[in-house]
């Protein structure tokens, strides 16, 4: 997609905007660029506009446009304005739910609806941000240049690598029972992320009072995710007035592939379009 600048009055904002139709805004989860797609650019073929917004220290998004998830939601009503968007539906994956969740918290009138797919709902514990300091910290280039090198030399072990943290399975049985075109998925999305200095930023965010969001919501989440625990989504649950759980069938945090990706291809648009 076509990137777009906006100097926002916080400094420059990054963003995608295309199609036609009812707008679905979509913030990416943590060491997602612009190339990062997880199928949503699909919806334009639904009938649907997609804006996609890039984060603060991911691509060209400043930082100084949000170092806390509700700065950045007042920098994105600002993008709204300035593409003259009324309202949008927002889709949140992994990290960039606290951004959608300050969003529909303080700016309400601007969502209609609110689809958070493995996305945080609460703040990170101390050994996993301890972690994500040492290996995505001043080192994150390094790590990223050493993953994309190990898909060209032995991508069975990179694939390895990366999945051990995102399932709680057994990384052995997982990735033997990956189907080629699921394979092919884990290596665009290794060939595409970026930590840049957002990820940084995300460790970082707190969650706002989840009791406050007053439109509806629906939270697509999965047992074995072993980077965002299931617990999120009983936390959504137990706090959010109009909230449902679809628990997905996958085996990892990655639940855009496997048997059910279509079950949650259809969810999403089941709850879109009523």
């Amino acid at each position: 997609m076509t990137a777009t600048l906006y100097d926002s009055s916080n400094g420059l904002v990054e963003y995608s905007y295309q199609g036609e139709g009812p707008t679905l805004l979509l913030l990416k989860g943590g060491h997602s660029s612009r190339e990062t797609d997880l199928s949503h650019s699909g919806l334009i073929y639904e009938g649907y506009s997609l804006l996609t917004v890039s984060r603060p220290g991911y691509d060209h998004t400043e930082v100084s446009t949000g170092r806390t998830p509700e700065e950045f939601a007042q920098t994105i009503t600002e993008i709204l304005d300035q593409l003259e968007i009324e309202d949008v539906t927002v889709i949140a994956i992994s990290s960039a739910g606290p951004t959608a969740i300050a969003l529909a918290v303080n700016h309400p009138y601007r969502i209609n609806k609110l689809i958070l797919e493995a996305a945080l709902t609460t703040a990170w514990n101390p050994k996993t941000k301890r972690q994500a300091r040492l290996f995505f910290g001043r080192g994150g280039k390094v790590i990223w240049k050493s993953i994309r090198l190990m898909l060209k030399v032995s991508p069975n072990l990179a694939v390895k690598q990366i999945m051990s943290s995102l399932t709680t399975d057994s990384v052995d049985d997982y990735v033997s029972k990956l189907s080629s075109n699921d394979r092919q998925f884990i290596y665009d999305l290794l060939l595409s992320s970026r930590s840049g200095k957002g990820f940084m930023l995300d460790i970082n965010h707190k969650v706002l009072d989840m009791s406050q969001i007053k439109v509806p919501v629906l939270g697509m989440y999965t047992q074995k995710d072993k980077s965002v625990d299931y617990s999120n989504a009983l936390s959504l649950q137990s706090n959010v007035p109009k909230c449902e759980i679809y628990e997905v069938k996958s085996d990892s945090h990655l639940i855009w592939i496997g048997e059910n990706a279509t079950n949650v291809w259809k969810k999403r648009l089941e709850f879109i379009n009523n």
